[in-house]
């Protein structure tokens, strides 16, 4: 391409460089533009694997891929996965794919990287399935369930369904445990665990011990007391009744203990120990706890491990795990999850709701010098359980995206050769808890205008751990007061369990009456009114992060983008119409392109204008409006075409020269000579005419250059081969008045030795051209239409 055209192909660029830099940022898009870039595709599935591993994420065309490695949400400014990842150690690899406005749903991978030495014991423990019928979601999701638990252990010793099989509140409704029981003989035979044991301990929501007994093999549930002794892999395993706990229950706990903490040969071993309800000031702190006896039977043994349900509680949260005189174990729930009471956002609309949208459960590996326990998400996509109406309506869509990811990082619970050996080893205790607060990052929080009313739009604090939860206090910038926006003890939950956690947080300025799910909105913002904000972050401790304040409007708009694409696009559309001639003075690179669609270009101009005309009233639709507006800025400097004036202008320099160059030697014009200047002239004055109109396409520039080259050539050639012209370096004569030895008026001087026409000195001088025709020259109008009407 020649420079001419490159150059001309760059201005017509130059707008829409401008167009590109007005275009809203990922996070403003994202929220409607995930579904329009595909996820990427993960050359591993989540599951357990054997040392390192690494994983290649693939895109569709025109996508880059972002990914993170620590189970938050991959931003533009993430790293770039150029190739294989390596994941050294377990890892939730997260990737996105963005393309220069949209990004896709992530891919999550939960990898665990396991040492090649073989555990002495796998189990699974899971609690609360709540499974009371065999159609629809509620049975089809644990297909998907146990594809999950087969990645990560194919042959578990066993899997122990701590309490809750069924939904039973009012102890008549037993026969529901057939559900439970064909779903897990179903999957027990489809995924090959028929060899696994299956342990199943009595919950609140079973009926009665009795019924319950009726509806399971005595392998799985024997006897009609609810508590039990079993083994798996070698290792003592008690199942305990917590909804009777009684004397002899008691006793028979502490004997057994007792006996096992004696004996030489099982001393050292871990005691597993299962119960539906959590024990006081143990994991969560004692949330939702029971049974306090059962605490005092277990404090004089650290060896055991004991594994609860019942809460609900999610084991993403740290205090899912507790050291003091034995390990106490949250494992999470089966049907759906829980937090402490936070603020969720359910629509337009904040309303406090314990529950989330979360599947989560443990697995088990035991060596001979460690315990490592790892939480597997089975269902933590981003969502709620009731609909914005306050419907119940969690985990409708099988199979979850998230399925396979891990809830945190892997517990390891070291062994000692004797219970005080053991308990000298606890990490998980009090003493030992986090005390670093969530720090804030350089993006500022924004409040953005949405259809239904402001909603801030918060980048999420950092943290070693996670962020849990924040305050927000919202104040009336003209009167200092405070609003009663969220309750002063109101929490707004991080959506921390939520795989991968998302970077950013849109959060509604309004609340619900009474700040329930499915009430109307009663508490909100003025529209046009000044407030001031401040934001607390927290982690799942309580430490807290430094505030952070700023100021907003609600109800305003940030149009920045809409400018700056408006800016670009008003540039093209003005050169568009100078190079039409609608607007004036051009400028000299409008002479560097032409619109051949005139009509089409016109359309696609009062297209843009319309487009910058429009006054958007929420932020969303001004993101979409910046976009739509580059977008018609591409469609309509597309009609901008280059072309390449260069040659033109050589040719007409090259003219001028040889014209100049002749006027100042003696020579005289033949016959011949008289037509081809002429000619010469004609084509140079109309070759100026077109270099200088606007909107000349390049198939006219070539033919005038080529035209006026031919001239140049046919006056050149008579010039050196007309009567008397002299060839070489002599002077040529003609018969005349002159003498010989002087050249005479009608000489022709000439050097054409060289071959180049530039290089060429001789000149013609008109000879008996009259007025007319020399006016005829300098207008150069009359030469240029009869011209036209030759070549017509």
């Amino acid at each position: 391409m020649s420079i001419g055209r490159f150059a001309g192909l760059a201005l017509a660029g130059v707008a829409l460089l401008g167009a590109q830099a007005a275009l809203p940022t990922a996070t403003a898009a994202a929220a409607v533009t995930q579904s329009e870039v595909a996820a990427p595709a993960a050359s591993l599935e989540s599951g357990r694997y054997v040392g390192p591993q690494s994983i290649t994420f693939t895109a569709q065309a025109g996508a880059e891929i972002r990914y993170t490695l620590d189970g938050t949400h991959p931003t533009r400014k993430s790293r770039l996965a150029t190739g294989p990842i390596a994941v050294e150690r377990t890892s939730n690899v997260t990737a996105v794919a963005f393309t220069d406005r949209a990004e896709s749903l992530p891919t999550i991978r939960g990898i665990l990287v396991k040492s090649a030495e073989e555990p002495l014991s796998q189990f699974a423990v899971m609690s609360d399935i709540h499974l009371s019928t065999g159609t629809g979601p509620s049975w089809d999701k644990w297909t998907g369930y146990f594809d999950t638990l087969r990645r990560i252990m194919p042959s578990p010793d066993a899997i122990i369904s701590n309490g809750d099989q069924i939904n039973d509140n009012h102890f008549n409704t037993a026969s529901d445990h057939q559900y439970p029981r064909t779903m897990l003989e179903q999957n027990l035979a489809r995924t090959g665990m028929t060899d696994t044991k299956i342990m199943m301990s009595f919950g609140n929501h079973d009926d009665r011990v009795y019924r319950m007994a009726e509806q399971y093999p005595d392998a799985w549930f024997p006897g009609e007391t609810g508590y039990y002794e079993a083994e798996i892999g070698g290792f003592p395993a008690f199942v305990v009744n917590t909804e009777a706990w009684n004397i002899a229950q008691a006793n028979w706990l502490y004997g057994r203990l007792d006996a096992l903490s004696k004996d030489p040969a099982t001393q050292g071993q871990p005691i597993f120990v299962f119960g539906h309800r959590p024990i006081p000031a143990t994991v969560w702190d004692g949330a939702q706890a029971s049974n306090s006896g059962l605490k005092q039977n277990l404090s004089d043994f650290p060896q055991v491990v004991y594994f609860s349900g019942h809460s609900h509680l999610n084991i993403t949260d740290e205090r899912s795990i507790h050291q003091e005189n034995f390990t106490s174990v949250n494992e999470g729930s089966m049907s759906y999850g829980e937090n402490d009471g936070k603020f969720q956002a359910f629509g337009p609309g904040l309303a406090r709701d314990a529950t989330i949208p979360t599947a989560q459960s443990v697995v088990v590996d035991v060596y001979a010098d460690r315990i490592e326990i790892d939480r597997i998400n089975y269902a933590a996509d981003p969502g709620r359980t009731y609909t914005d109406e306050g419907v119940w309506s969690f985990q409708e869509k099988p199979p979850f995206n998230s399925s396979g990811s891990l809830a945190g990082p892997t517990w390891t619970i070291a062994r000692g050769a004797t219970p005080a050996e053991t308990q000298a080893k606890f990490t998980y205790t009090k003493a030992n808890r986090n005390a670093v607060a969530p720090t804030w990052g350089e993006e500022q929080p924004t409040v953005r205008q949405t259809e239904s009313g402001p909603v801030l739009r918060l980048p999420q604090a950092g943290d070693d751990q996670f962020t849990s939860e924040y305050t927000l206090v919202v104040k009336d910038a003209q009167s200092g007061a405070t609003t009663t926006l969220v309750p002063a003890n109101g929490r707004i939950y991080s959506d921390y369990v939520v795989a991968p956690k998302p970077a950013v947080l849109d959060i509604p300025l309004a609340v619900r009456a009474g700040d329930r799910v499915g009430q109307p909105i009663d508490r909100t913002l003025e529209s046009g009114r000044s407030y001031e904000a401040t934001l607390t972050a927290y982690d799942s401790y309580g430490n807290a992060s430094a505030p952070r304040s700023f100021a907003f409007t609600a109800g305003d708009i940030d149009r920045s983008g809409i400018e700056r694409a408006t800016t670009a696009a008003t540039a093209v559309v003005e050169r568009v119409e100078r190079v039409l001639g609608v607007l004036s003075p051009a400028e000299p690179a409008d002479f560097d392109v032409v619109v051949a669609d005139v009509s089409g270009a016109k359309l696609a101009a009062a297209e843009l204008r319309s487009r910058i005309e429009a006054a958007p009233t929420t932020q969303d639709a001004a993101d979409a409006a910046a976009w739509a507006i580059a977008d018609a800025t591409q469609e309509l400097a597309a009609h901008l075409v280059p072309v390449d004036r260069g040659g033109l202008a050589a040719a007409i320099a090259k003219a001028h020269a040889a014209i100049d160059a002749a006027a100042t030697t003696q020579a005289r014009v033949t016959a011949s000579g008289d037509e081809t200047e002429l000619k010469l002239r004609a084509e140079l004055a109309e070759a100026e005419e077109i270099q200088g109109t606007l909107n000349v396409p390049q198939s006219a520039l070539d033919a005038a250059t080529d035209e006026l080259t031919a001239a140049l050539t046919a006056w050149q050639t008579s010039t050196d081969t007309g009567t008397g012209t002299g060839t070489g370096t002599d002077p040529g004569t003609t018969p005349g008045t002159d003498s010989p030895d002087t050249p005479g008026t009608g000489a022709i001087q000439g050097n054409t030795a060289n071959g180049d026409p530039l290089a060429d000195t001789g000149s013609a001088v008109l000879a008996g051209v009259g007025v007319l025709a020399v006016v005829a020259l300098g207008a150069g109008g009359a030469l240029l239409a009869a011209r036209r009407m030759r070549t017509n």
